[in-house]
């Protein structure tokens, strides 16, 4: 041991203690755990609670010696010998004397706790620690244990299994009122649920008593609970439906309460009424309760009929973009006891394209059958009777359907004006659905005849093939359950056919009679293929379609699915199709992330079958590779890619809005704009040859002249200095003097990360015409004289960001 130090701890010296802090933390590195097994004697001997003295000098002491363990980083060297020292603490009083007065040996177990606890990443430390902090939580010493808390939630997230022995002292330090390990909790249950099981009845009932953040952490146990241990939760329902009252509290316990369902439906029966009341408290939490009124529906006919009645009731106070979600929980009970709705599902569920149509369908279906079960005995003239005013109510709600267009003069004119073959649509649809409305009465008729007659009513059956034939509104945004992260790269312009050695079925495409039927039939069920046949079925149109879509949504070149925060997301890649000289695609590919994976897909393979004579089917491989990737954007319960692809000719104009709205967004038609004369979208260079022959030669500029620079970052103060821009080759420069002196400030394009157009306030009307450079270091906030000339200069920036980049690329590729 070095001198002083054995001198300060042989003696007792405390006048020599202090000079402890003169030594180099080298000097007294290896007789640590000496000093420390010393200090350890000392305050064991049977005078040191009443010598002061003492106390002094072993304060000091490991005020030092842990200083010198944490500078020299040599926990795991002296860790024994220190944990020793703090668990000699545990036999004695740890417990306060007086207001916040600590014993003697209180304070050495605090001094020591966070030399040793902060070292939570190393697991050779936490493995001798863990064992003896647990033990401290219950020696009755509240800022003690709440030190040990802070520190152990931290182990618990880096090591989970140190602490999974202990749960069960950790739960009972939970249950004391040691509400800051309910963090832990999580982190322990996968290594010991068993421990958790017994006390969970106690910790739902602390709910009430505990702070927001506490409760988050017990609502994650809970949901970690109900996914992985459903029926551990059945006898605490009442205690969960009673907390799903409180705002903050009722999504996480009713997600819970979801997956209970599954397990234990019977459990929930009893509670769907105050379930009921919730979600019209909370409209947002609607689709939850519909999934635990399926999952309860399909325990029997009769809790079918119960449930049926409510998401029916839903269809016509929801906003019609919930109205998918709830038909495909409708469908669920629909399909297990085919008798609720009278045996007319299928007519239902055939009916035409049209949300509002089907919900109308149901409410009367719904109604009608009703009047029948009352009637099963036998049908007299009044029975009848009642079964005409049905139908007629029926048909009046029909016709309000079809008349949606009419005016107050009686003319009747669409909603909507489409540009690509509305009035095909409309005919179209307009015969589907009188087609629709004639089987569904028919159907209401010959059901009622069948009672009448003593058959059995129950001759129509849903079968698994009668999907819903309509296309979800805005489907491919929807939030629904995604599977877990999922990607395929698919090169688009590698699913054209004609890309591919021709196979036996390609080789019958052109041929007709036999060949051409064999072709539209699944080698693996014998049925129609049904994707074949709409597409030969709509050939015409969509040609139609895409020989204006293609003039203004562009085709990717490759469309990777992944998952994100924001759900199921596309991330698609752009290319210059002609790839000239000065191209500024040739090694690289403008690329944008898009919400709306489903509207891609479908526009790909509507660009696919435009570029054929003959119909496509779901056995060619081009078609297949775009099934796979809708298959990794699948939604529970949503239509397969076939289905989906069938349910209407071509997308509607807002969907195609909506995609050239993401494309100004991110500015691709600065970058981009379709050639009539080649037939296809190129760069920017490639269709203004003229300016990059200009543009390329050393010092000449693309666009030069004034732009107003933000002098400060803060938006509340508005001071703006005039500059004189130059955009030249590899740069942006401007002058900040006054003087026309070469004492520029250069903004390097290979360095710009993005540029973004700054967003305008409400009150201000036209295009915004200030817009942000941001490179790796530094943001600029440009503004221009008015909004074309930011645009002007919105489209030059970028393309000139482009070429630096595609310059790197080609420098890049040449090297290696």
């Amino acid at each position: 041991m070095h001198q002083l130090l054995g001198l300060v701890l042989g003696k007792r010296d405390l006048s020599r203690a202090g000079d402890l802090f003169s030594l180099e933390d080298s000097e007294i590195e290896d007789c640590l755990s000496q000093a420390l097994e010393e200090i350890k004697a000392i305050s064991c001997s049977p005078d040191y609670l009443t010598n002061d003295n003492d106390q002094a000098v072993v304060e000091i002491c490991i005020t030092r010696i842990t200083t010198a363990i944490r500078e020299t980083r040599s926990i795991e060297r002296h860790g024994g010998a220190l944990v020793g020292l703090w668990e000699s603490c545990l036999e004695h009083n740890l417990t306060p004397q007086g207001k916040d007065e600590d014993t003697p040996h209180a304070k050495i177990a605090s001094d020591i706790t966070s030399c040793i606890l902060q070292n939570y990443s190393r697991p050779p430390v936490m493995a001798l620690a863990v064992p003896v902090a647990v033990r401290f939580l219950q020696r009755g010493n509240r800022e003690l244990s709440r030190n040990m808390s802070s520190y152990l939630s931290l182990a618990a997230m880096a090591k989970a299994e140190l602490l999974a022995e202990h749960t069960e002292a950790i739960t009972c330090s939970v249950l004391g009122g040691n509400h800051m390990l309910l963090r832990v909790l999580p982190s322990v249950y996968p290594k010991q649920p068993h421990a958790i099981h017994r006390h969970l009845g106690n910790l739902t009932a602390m709910m009430s008593h505990l702070d927001s953040p506490e409760q988050q952490h017990l609502l994650r146990l809970i949901r970690m609970v109900a996914e992985k241990r459903k029926r551990v939760l059945s006898p605490l329902v009442p205690s969960l439906v009673g907390y799903l009252g409180d705002a903050s509290l009722n999504e996480t316990l009713l997600g819970a309460l979801v997956d209970m369902s599954q397990a234990s439906p019977a459990s929930m029966t009893p509670f769907l009424p105050a379930l009921r009341v919730v979600g019209q408290q909370y409209p947002v939490l609607l689709g939850d309760v519909v999934k635990i009124h399926r999952a309860v529906g399909l325990t029997s006919e009769r809790q079918a009929r119960s449930s049926l009645a409510y998401l029916v009731s839903l269809l016509g106070s929801m906003d019609h973009s919930f109205h998918y979600s709830l038909l495909l929980e409708i469908r669920a009970l629909t399909d297990r006891y085919t008798s609720i709705l009278g045996g007319c599902a299928k007519d239902i569920y055939r009916m035409s394209n049209s949300f509002t149509s089907i919900a109308r369908l149901l409410e009367t279906y719904t109604t009608i059958n009703c009047s029948v079960c009352v009637g099963a005995g036998g049908f007299g003239r009044g029975s009848e009777q009642r079964l005409q005013v049905k139908i007629q109510a029926f048909e009046e709600k029909m016709g309000d359907e079809g008349g949606e267009g009419e005016t107050d003069g009686g003319s009747t004119t669409p909603q909507r004006r489409y540009s690509m073959g509305q009035a095909a649509r409309e005919e179209y649809r307009e015969m589907r659905f009188n087609r629709s409305k004639s089987l569904a009465l028919h159907a209401v008729r010959s059901r009622s005849i069948n009672s009448e007659s003593g058959q059995d009513g129950e001759g129509v059956e849903l079968t698994s093939d009668a999907l819903l034939s309509v296309s979800p509104p805005n489907q491919q945004t929807e939030n629904l359950d995604t599977s877990p992260t999922e990607r395929e790269l698919t090169n688009v312009s590698s699913l054209s056919p004609s890309t591919h050695p021709a196979t036996p079925r390609e080789e019958q495409r052109d041929g007709q009679g036999e060949g051409e039927g064999r072709r539209g039939v699944n080698r693996d069920t014998g049925k129609e293929d049904k994707l074949y046949s709409h597409l030969r079925d709509n050939m015409e149109k969509i040609k139609e379609f895409c020989s204006v879509m293609v003039q203004q949504i562009p085709i990717p070149e490759h469309c990777v699915i992944e998952d994100s925060s924001r759900g199921c997301v596309a991330k698609l890649s752009f290319s210059c199709s002609l790839k000239g000289h000065y191209c500024l695609y040739t090694k690289s590919c403008f690329t944008l992330t898009s919400l709306q994976p489903h509207l891609w897909i479908n526009i790909m393979l509507l660009h696919l079958q435009s570029q054929h004579s003959s119909p496509l089917s779901s056995l060619d491989d081009c078609v297949q590779r775009l099934g796979r990737l809708w298959e990794r954007t699948q939604l529970k319960g949503a239509h397969c890619f076939s289905m989906a692809m069938t349910q209407q000719p071509t997308p509607h104009r807002k969907d195609l809005d909506s995609l050239q709205i993401l494309l100004e967004e991110v500015r691709f038609f600065d970058l981009f704009g379709f050639s009539e004369e080649e037939g296809s979208w190129l760069c920017y260079m490639c269709n203004n040859p003229e300016k990059a022959t200009v543009v390329n030669e050393d010092g000449q500029p693309l666009i030069e002249g004034k732009l107003k620079e933000k002098q400060v970052r803060w938006k509340f103060i508005k001071r703006w200095k005039t500059r004189y821009f130059t955009l030249a080759g590899n740069q942006l420069l401007f002058r900040k003097g006054k003087s026309d002196e070469l004492d520029d400030s250069t903004i390097e394009l290979s360095k710009v990360q993005s540029v973004k157009v700054v967003a305008k306030k409400r009150r201000e009307r036209g295009l915004p015409r200030a817009f942000e450079i941001f490179t790796d270091s530094k943001t600029y906030v440009l503004k221009a004289r008015d909004e074309k000339h930011a645009e002007e200069w919105l489209q030059c920036i970028n393309v000139a960001v482009a070429q630096a980049r595609e310059r790197e690329n080609r420098e890049a590729t040449t090297y290696l």
